[in-house]
């Protein structure tokens, strides 16, 4: 290990390796030789998989390092393809001298009439560097195929029931800067998010980005200029549109084992420092703050989320940046407002792996709230990543925007409802499918997050609601779960099958023990399956004397 730190700066073990992210291909860690790296700044064309019926379809056009490389955009150009068959041409003329360290230009097709469904998208751009005019497609990346951006332009909205709110509650900006990641600007994440069809994002830089100087990812900033900025970018835009923006950060913090794990914290006024898996002052890993001192020190009115819990970081870096992932003993904290147990699709193991801890969890007595996100940094519509520094880059279709989405029960989408929702566990996961679940006893309405205080040989009806489209996988597989904490067992309550874009049942519930009732629901979704995860209606059984 000495000698491995002799020939390669600290730094370089932060970057071994991240997903979920723009590539930033011009950092070559004082090795001469980069294979991808190219004296152009990132060109990259995005924009949302999917478009919310009545919006315009928009492309972006991230500009990255133009003060290093500065560039004349000259023309723009974009082919829309169905089926294979061409279906439309938009070009835009530029003349743009650009020379900003991180821009976007938007292409909205207002002259095009898109069909509906799956549409195949083409951007070129033809560009002027040194002298020389170049012509590229999707991106500027070497070694990346240029596949077109697949779209679907939805005929139906966005599944959602009433009284509930649906947004990503894991998502980077351009805050996030690195020696191997940046994100899409904080204005280019609200219209994704608009023409998506959500109601609210978060914003969860890591809390080693944003206490770096803003021209400077190398050096930190006492003055938190970064992380002040955001929140005040922030605030005007909650005050411009309905959309709403969370502020937040995801923390470096240390588990129980001493491994770092990530936090996603959500509204504090307070920056929490977090570098202990950064790499910034290799070799030393140990984390500032631990879980516990997070949730005794934060701010009221904040919610506080366990990030991706069991999805584990390659061997070598934990190994050489002592990360870990949330195992049991960190689910106990009472404080803890819930744990995002989905992290893009749920086609992977983690997925399963971070629902059975938070079940374990459950069945002790935990209320924990269920989250979903996708940890996405810019990736609208695909993931660019550096899959091995000055190496390699690569592609792949996960942790891409709103990918997997948290629904929140609340009549208002402004900050503080949502975050008083939040705090109630009024939450759910899906990638498509939704649903939900409540029961009256003694005129009394219980909700999914709320906790029913039940005298003994009481009976009533559980009201269950779900709801997909065609987009997302019309038939519908739906079970309740019935946890009782006495015998720290889970069992199925209820379960039907092949149920056709909407049901309504009404279950009878005669409560027997202590626990939780929840609801899945399963479909099989278009480009990754479809799945539900209710937080649970919470049973206190009163035994009288």
């Amino acid at each position: 290990m000495e000698i491995l730190n002799n020939l390669i700066p600290d730094k370089l073990f932060e970057t071994l390796p991240l997903v979920g992210l723009y590539a930033e291909s011009h950092f070559r860690f004082r090795i001469p030789f980069s294979r991808y790296f190219k004296r152009e700044p990132e060109l990259i064309f995005d924009t949302p998989w999917r478009l919310e019926p009545g919006q315009t379809p928009t492309v972006f056009l991230v500009v990255k390092d133009a003060h290093l490389y500065p560039v004349t955009l000259v023309s723009a150009e974009i082919e829309v393809y169905q089926k294979n068959m061409k279906v439309c041409t938009q070009s835009w003329q530029l003349d743009d001298a650009i020379d900003e360290r991180q821009t976007h230009l938007s292409f909205a097709l207002s002259e095009c009439d898109l069909p509906r469904g799956e549409v195949d998208l083409l951007p070129i751009l033809r560009y002027t560097i040194n002298g020389r005019q170049k012509e590229m497609r999707i991106d500027n990346y070497a070694q990346i195929e240029k596949q077109p951006l697949r779209v679907t332009i939805s005929d139906e909205k966005l599944p959602v029931l009433p009284g509930w709110k649906n947004g990503d509650t894991h998502l980077h900006s351009s805050l996030t800067n690195d020696q191997i990641e940046f994100g899409a600007s904080l204005d280019q994440t609200r219209e994704a998010a608009q023409l998506f069809g959500l109601d609210f994002i978060t914003i969860t830089d890591h809390s080693y980005d944003l206490d770096d100087l803003p021209e400077d990812y190398l050096t930190n900033d006492p003055d938190l200029v970064k992380w002040k900025e955001s929140r005040d970018t922030i605030e005007a835009m909650n005050q411009e549109d309905d959309l709403t923006v969370i502020p937040g950060e995801e923390i470096s913090v240390a588990n129980a084992r001493g491994s770092t794990v990530h936090f996603l914290h959500f509204n504090d006024p307070t920056y929490f420092p977090g570098s202990g898996d950064s790499g910034e002052d290799w070799p030393n890993l140990k984390s500032q703050l631990t879980i516990d001192d997070i949730l005794a020190q934060r701010s009221p009115d904040t919610v506080s989320i366990g990030a991706h819990t069991a999805y584990k970081f390659p061997w070598f870096q934990r190994v050489l940046l002592n990360r870990g992932f949330w195992e049991a003993r960190d689910h106990q904290n009472p404080e803890l407002d819930g744990v995002q147990i989905l992290c893009g699709t749920p086609a992977f193991a983690a997925f399963q792996a971070s629902r059975k801890l938070w079940i374990d969890a459950l069945l002790e007595g935990k209320k924990l709230g269920a989250y979903g996100g996708s940890d996405g940094h810019g990736n609208f519509n695909r993931n660019w990543h550096v899959t091995l520094p000055v190496w390699s880059l690569g592609i792949h279709e996960d942790q891409i925007f709103a990918q997997s989405r948290t629904l929140i029960r609340s009549e208002s989408n402004s900050t503080a409802a949502l975050m008083q929702a939040m705090k109630n566990r009024r939450s759910a996961v899906s990638t498509g499918p939704v649903g939900d679940l409540s029961f009256s006893i003694d005129d009394k309405n219980y909700g999914i997050g709320d906790t029913a205080a039940i005298k003994p040989n009481v009976s009533t009806i559980i009201k269950v609601k779900g709801m997909s489209s065609a987009e997302f996988g019309a038939e519908m597989d739906v079970t309740l779960y019935l946890g009782n904490i006495e015998t720290q067992t889970e069992s199925i309550l209820h379960h039907e099958v092949d149920l056709n874009t909407t049901f309504d049942l009404d279950i009878p519930f005669a409560p027997l023990h202590s626990g939780y009732l929840r609801m899945e629901i399963s479909s099989e979704g278009s480009r990754w399956p479809g799945v539900y995860v209710s937080s649970p209606i919470w049973i206190n059984l009163m035994h009288t004397k």
